[in-house]
């Protein structure tokens, strides 16, 4: 019986991405693209294509984004860009492609794959191996949630940023320290989303004497930050005032401007206090993690993306999708711990969050996934991932060491 080649393999199995990556950007720009969901992708493909074209010219300016004002048709005012300068190392590309409808359907296309990628990332970095059923139950809740959609309808960089992160934490416990820094590193294309993250990686790193990862995370840094300096000098000044005006006009933009606007006499108080204890809170859990094995190093960081969604940094609803490693850290645990019906219980948990997220979000519906959601969504999800964290502590940080306890035992035999 003859066998096939891996080459031959290799080239359909390819061949078949292709085609279904080409399917789906034609799906995209012919019935997604037009339905808007602008907002997001158009000031991105017009600062990146004024950038290109002007070299070091300043992206930031009204007149680097002037015709996305012209694609939004005036519903979106001002038009800004708010990510840093370095980012365009990611949006570049795309800017080349034109029209715009094709270069945000293709846009698109990369994001569904990120998602993917982030999805089963969450499942090789947890060691959880679900069967067909509950692995289909998990897309659905991963990209099925009501901040997924929302991501993926605006185009936000956030599903990106969160597949470097979850590639990241892999890496760290398959100990490729090199590339896991690389990929840290490359993450703060949203800063937001991971600037109490990579502190933690880098003290417990530190702590574990794995300077690879230090170096390789610093460097990377360096070199974006340090490049976009270099051609243009201005760009962290202008970044700033374009970040400080985005979130003055989409206020509430955290859990803790939502608390502001629920006690406009007391907010600013609670809002401290709120900082305060989750930042105390969370830096006693990085003490304890320090010169721990990797089990303890991902239940921290799962914690401290959570933490950042509710300590008061300004965020955005579509940077959740990162929130799919505490969730599948905790599934996991609970399948190891209780089996079967640590499965049954994780699909009841997921149905219910979906559940609750997708009512929420149905009071602002009707006027689109553009528009700001209830406020009380800043809370449902993160809350819920930190009550669920804290639940599975004692089993995600104590199951490696009885097995590490009973190998040992094996060897003195």
């Amino acid at each position: 019986m003859r066998t096939q080649r891996p080459e031959l393999m290799f080239i359909l199995v390819l061949a078949v991405i292709i085609l279904l990556a080409v399917g789906l950007t034609w799906v995209n720009r012919t019935m997604i693209v037009p339905m808007g969901g602008d907002e997001v992708f158009a000031p991105i493909w017009e600062a990146a294509r004024y950038a290109n074209m002007h070299k070091s010219d300043n992206p930031y300016l009204p007149n680097a984004v002037a015709r996305a004002s012209i694609l939004l048709e005036d519903s979106y005012s001002p038009v800004r860009f708010a990510y840093p300068y370095y980012s365009l190392i990611l949006f570049g590309p795309f800017s080349l492609i034109s029209p715009y409808s094709l270069a945000r359907a293709v846009w698109m296309t990369f994001l569904v794959i990120c998602s993917f990628g982030l999805a089963f990332s969450g499942l090789v970095l947890t060691r959880w191996r679900p069967k067909a059923g509950m692995i289909l139950l998990y897309l659905v809740f991963s990209l099925g949630s009501y901040h997924w959609v929302r991501a993926m309808f605006l185009g936000n960089p956030a599903i990106v940023v969160a597949l470097l992160v979850a590639v990241g934490l892999l890496l760290v416990v398959q100990e490729i320290d090199g590339l896991a820094g690389v990929f840290f590193g490359l993450s703060i294309i949203k800063p937001q989303m991971v600037i109490l993250l990579l502190p933690f990686v880098l003290i417990w790193a530190v702590s574990q004497r794995r300077m690879g990862l230090v170096v390789s995370m610093l460097v990377t840094i360096g070199i974006l930050v340090g490049g976009g300096l270099y051609v243009f000098p201005e760009w962290i000044q202008y970044n700033y005032l374009q970040i400080l005006g985005f979130f003055a006009e989409s206020f509430p933009a955290s859990p803790s401007a939502v608390l502001w606007t629920w006690m406009p006499d007391a907010g600013p108080r609670v809002m401290a206090f709120v900082a305060v204890g989750l930042g105390i809170w969370m830096l006693v859990e990085w003490w304890k993690s320090l010169g721990k094995d990797v089990r303890w190093f991902l239940w921290t960081s799962a914690l401290t993306i959570v933490v950042t969604n509710l300590i008061g940094v300004p965020t955005s609803l579509s940077n959740h999708v990162l929130l799919v490693v505490p969730f599948v850290l905790v599934f996991s645990v609970w399948v190891q711990r209780w089996k079967q019906n640590g499965t049954r219980l994780s699909a009841v948990v997921m149905v219910l969050i979906l559940a609750a997220e997708w009512g929420l979000a149905g009071r602002t519906m009707d006027a689109g996934l553009s528009v700001q959601a209830a406020p009380v969504m800043f809370f449902v999800v993160p809350v819920l991932a930190l009550l669920l964290l804290y639940w599975s502590r004692y089993w995600a940080l104590s199951s490696v060491r009885m097995k590490v306890s009973h190998l040992e035992a094996l060897r003195r035999l």
